[in-house]
């Protein structure tokens, strides 16, 4: 087996959920998948009754990509897969995983689509969350809408613009809404914008 597992198990870049989907998805894209409902369904934590590796290359859609709607393992079930899955590879010489749920259906997932499990969990809440924060901003008319349309050109994951300290991804701001606790980064945020503007002031003052 030449092919490393990084390799093998790399998702194809244009696919959702891979590394490079989330890397340059706009706020527009995000919002759509929410709003369109096709996003996938997260199972409960213990709806894997079982798993066992396979060594067949799956090669059909539903073994390889996540679907709109399909329902998928939660990160917690998928944790104990992932942490076996490249030693698995190497030794067993195996291709794929084969699942089976409490529900009783049974699939197989190529090892590339772990791993867009994966960024679908890892991501799940932040998509909905910036859908809220979006919804809000149109709703509440906090932008006019020619600059609304342009926030939503904007990735989902860059830095938010204009700080030199701050590395935030755009996505965080969604910790502002309701009265949940806010990412010490958007406070951090909001501190330099502070301390720049107070900055700027003194500085007109004193000509």
């Amino acid at each position: 087996m030449s092919e490393s597992y990084e390799a093998y198990s790399a998702p194809h870049p244009k696919t959702r959920f891979s590394p490079q989907f989330m890397a340059n998805a706009t706020l527009g894209e995000v919002v759509g998948l929410v709003r369109h409902d096709l996003l996938p369904r997260i199972l409960p934590d213990g709806s894997v009754s079982k798993w066992n590796w396979d060594q067949t290359v799956p090669v059909t859609i539903p073994e390889t990509i996540v679907s709109s709607r399909e329902e998928i393992p939660s990160m917690a079930d998928m944790q104990p897969i992932m942490a076996d899955a490249k030693q698995a590879f190497y030794e067993l010489r195996v291709n794929s995983v084969c699942i089976q749920f409490k529900s009783g259906a049974i699939v197989r997932y190529h090892f590339s689509k772990l791993r867009l499990i994966v960024g679908a969990n890892n991501q799940d809440y932040n998509f909905r969350l910036m859908s809220r924060l979006l919804a809000r901003v149109e709703r509440e008319s906090l932008l006019s809408p020619a600059l609304f349309e342009k926030l939503k050109l904007n990735r989902f994951s860059e830095p938010l613009a204009g700080f030199s300290v701050t590395q935030t991804p755009l996505y965080n701001l969604g910790c502002l809404l309701d009265e949940r606790w806010i990412l010490d980064d958007i406070m951090n945020a909001r501190a330099e914008f502070i301390y720049f503007r107070r900055a700027a002031m003194l500085q007109s003052a004193c000509h």
